[in-house]
């Protein structure tokens, strides 16, 4: 027997969330594959993250910060990627999305990313991309995510 998903009176998941409302537009991945030539030959794919979030003061509704990135072989597939997820998340409020109702969504300007040159490695936590460049193969969209919890 399969557990529901979201379990009821629960908020969602909204890496999960992310990921069943993005692949039917690309593959959308969580957590990066362990080396950069894999992470290449999964392109184009969408990367999303929750980077924070909080409830309201009630504990009625939960504000997730969620950051997706667009990874291409270049810029112009990267933001018509991006931009395709983008029209997604912000239209999702009101649809049920594997059984996740999502009240409202906006988009916020995506939390810093450091970037160390001259190899353009980019550090995010415990993730080392070294060989993506930021500047012609990734757009970031940052968004919050509105969501009660799910009967």
């Amino acid at each position: 027997m399969t557990s529901l998903y979201p379990k009821p009176g629960e908020f969602p998941d909204f890496e999960q969330f992310l990921v069943d409302l993005l692949t039917p537009i690309e593959t959308t991945l969580t957590t990066l594959p362990a080396t950069g030539e894999l992470v290449v030959a999964q392109f184009p794919f969408f990367w999303v993250r929750q980077i924070g979030g909080s409830t309201d003061i009630n504990e009625i509704t939960y504000t997730a910060k969620v950051r997706v990135t667009a990874a291409a072989s270049d810029r112009a597939a990267a933001q018509a990627a991006a931009a395709r997820a983008r029209v997604e998340i912000l239209a999702a409020p009101g649809k049920s999305v594997n059984g996740v109702l999502i009240d409202w969504a906006e988009e916020m300007t995506p939390a810093e990313v450091k970037y160390f040159p001259p190899t353009l490695a980019r550090s995010q936590g415990a993730a080392d991309l070294p060989n993506l460049d930021p500047v012609s193969q990734l757009v970031e969209l940052g968004f919050t995510v509105h969501a009660r919890r799910q009967s």
